[in-house]
């Protein structure tokens, strides 16, 4: 009998031979937008594939001459357009305002005209002036597989014709997280129409800005909850949940609550909120947020999942918000990402609440000062920060104060003990020194720039202590960004002058020896350097600027 021998299988040489579900995941990795341009240019194949990629989340500036700009964006040749999931539009920020929010509203009219329906699962206009009700209209009607919606201030009352939409139940038949903005009555009406067509919501954002107005024609106690009675903002949200004793409570897993004044909570967001299955929890700027703490820390509320915790927070007197915090977290279990920035505190967090959480926690960002946050920060005594570091060993990224100590001399002694206790994280990759290191004993400031260069020679001895350390371990070391300062920007998308950033890169020296080489970036730019500096992006109630001589200029480049 003759034998068969099997068909010799050709096996892969270099990148083009790979199948397109490979090179796919291989350019999965390229993150950075200038990267994926380039990327673009090299063939045919790999234009296709990485389009797909790098018109997955647009974000563009309208109202300013560049908008001109935007007719090769939205040509129908661009291959890229069918891919866009996520478009953020900013209103530009020129010197000549005059009618620029006319301008900007035919620019968004323009691209919501020739995008591909049916393509968008979210769509912000991040601005808080008012947004076109047409755009409004022409967005649900050409977009019915939006995933994220927002309640936003309108230009005039649109419900109407919302309601007259036709199919309007397929517009909102795939949302699953919903941003809620009220500054008036009239866009409280437009998150209850919202809130009573999503089914199937899963997140929601609350973020009532009525005191940011002027000229309020709602008063505090009209808005919110009381002994009595539901708040304006919760009887109409969610009065289609009236009575809330009685209702099916949401099933939602990433709730956000700001400037909502929580002293009843109990009564209302605590009966139509399973906070059983909440995963994220984010309270800022909410007052009587103790008595939610207090209130979830009953086995019947207390979330079982919680992976995400957030507050920022004006404590009273007494701090009654940080005690219930305290409790709150020895109680729950499991979290993964946990910040805390409270004002007016006596005393930091307790450790033990955060090292309850040794196991899980990844991501820790703790502050407080005890006045509005113009005072100095608040720091750790050594031993509670050594048993944080010394526990919570799966920490990756880590934000907090640190003893103060000279960029002109030698490091402080307390400084050195938390810098040694920092050993005790193998999975450390970013740190955020949110204290600014002085020139001490010098009496007078330094310039910026040679501030900034000392500073560079302190995250360069962070980066060679953490590589020698982890090395005496047979471990190699994961710090990748050490920065200093805090962020003051939220939305806008421009390097902060508060926060200063270096990441580690390399250098050769003449004799081809490498070494680590402490690179100073921009906020904007660290992110496609090392992804997981997420703890960067959270603006503390605290933001103050090196202690430099002269105010930065506008062509500093941090």
């Amino acid at each position: 009998m003759a034998s068969t021998t099997p068909a010799p299988t050709l096996t892969p040489t270099t990148l083009m031979d790979l199948s397109t579900d490979v090179k796919t995941l291989v350019l999965g990795y390229v993150i950075r937008p200038t990267d994926l341009k380039n990327v673009c240019l090299t063939c045919k194949q790999f234009h296709e594939i990485a389009v797909r990629q790098l018109y997955h989340e647009v974000t563009l500036d309208v109202g300013s001459p560049t908008d001109s700009k935007l007719t090769s964006f939205i040509n129908p040749r661009n291959i890229g357009l069918p891919h866009i999931r996520k478009l953020d539009l900013y209103l530009a920020d020129v010197m000549d305002k005059c009618n620029q929010l006319t301008q900007a509203n035919f620019a968004i009219r323009m691209i919501l005209e020739f995008l591909p329906e049916d393509i968008l699962e979210k769509f912000s206009w991040h601005p808080w002036s008012a947004f076109s009700a047409d755009n409004l209209l022409l967005l649900y009607k050409k977009q019915k597989r939006m995933k994220w919606m927002e309640a936003i201030a309108m230009d005039r009352n649109v419900i109407p014709e919302i309601n007259k939409l036709p199919n309007l139940d397929k517009a909102f038949e795939n949302v699953r997280k919903l941003g809620l903005y009220p500054d008036s009555r009239e866009v409280l009406d437009l998150c209850q129409l919202l809130m009573k067509n999503t089914s199937k919501v899963e997140k929601i954002v609350l973020h009532a800005s009525f005191d940011d107005e002027h000229d309020r024609t709602v008063s505090s106690r009209e808005l919110n909850d009381s002994s009595t009675a539901p708040g304006l903002i919760t009887s109409t949200i969610f009065g289609h949940l009236q009575p809330f004793e009685s209702c099916t409570p949401l099933q939602l897993r990433d709730l956000t609550l700001q400037k909502i004044n929580l002293r009843y909570a109990a009564d209302t967001y605590c009966k139509f909120v399973d906070f059983r299955s909440i995963k994220a929890l984010r309270i800022f700027g909410c007052s009587g947020a103790d008595s939610m703490f207090a209130e979830l820390s009953k086995s019947t509320k207390l979330p079982e999942r919680l992976e995400t915790l957030e507050i920022k927070h004006d404590d009273n007197q007494e701090n009654d918000t940080l005690n219930a915090l305290d409790g709150f977290l020895c109680l729950v279990s499991g979290i993964k990402v946990l910040t805390m920035d409270i004002c007016y505190a006596k005393a930091l967090p307790s450790s033990a609440g955060i090292t309850r959480h040794s196991r899980t926690l990844q991501e820790l960002n703790v502050h407080a000062s005890r006045g509005d946050g113009e005072e100095e920060e608040l720091v750790y005594e050594y031993d509670q920060f050594e048993k944080i570091c010394t526990e919570c060993t799966q920490i990756e990224q880590l934000c907090a104060a640190f003893p103060a100590t000279s960029v002109i001399r030698a490091h402080s002694d307390p400084f050195s003990q938390f810098e040694g206790a920092l050993g005790n994280l193998p999975n450390l990759i970013t740190l955020n020194i949110t204290t600014w290191p002085t020139n001490t004993p010098s009496s007078s400031r330094l310039p910026r720039k040679i501030y900034e260069h000392l500073l560079q020679s302190l995250a360069q001895a962070g980066f060679e202590r953490s590589i020698t350390h982890h090395a005496s371990l047979s471990r190699s070391s994961k710090l990748a960004v050490i920065a200093f300062g805090s962020s003051d920007k939220v939305y806008d998308r421009e390097d902060s002058k508060n926060q200063i950033i270096f990441v580690k890169g390399r250098q050769v020296d003449p004799f081809g020896k490498e070494e680590c080489l402490a690179v100073q970036v921009g906020w904007c730019l660290r992110k496609y350097v090392e992804p997981r500096s997420e703890v960067l992006d959270f603006s503390l109630a605290r933001s103050l600027r090196p202690p430099t001589r002269e105010p930065p200029q506008s062509d500093d480049s941090d």
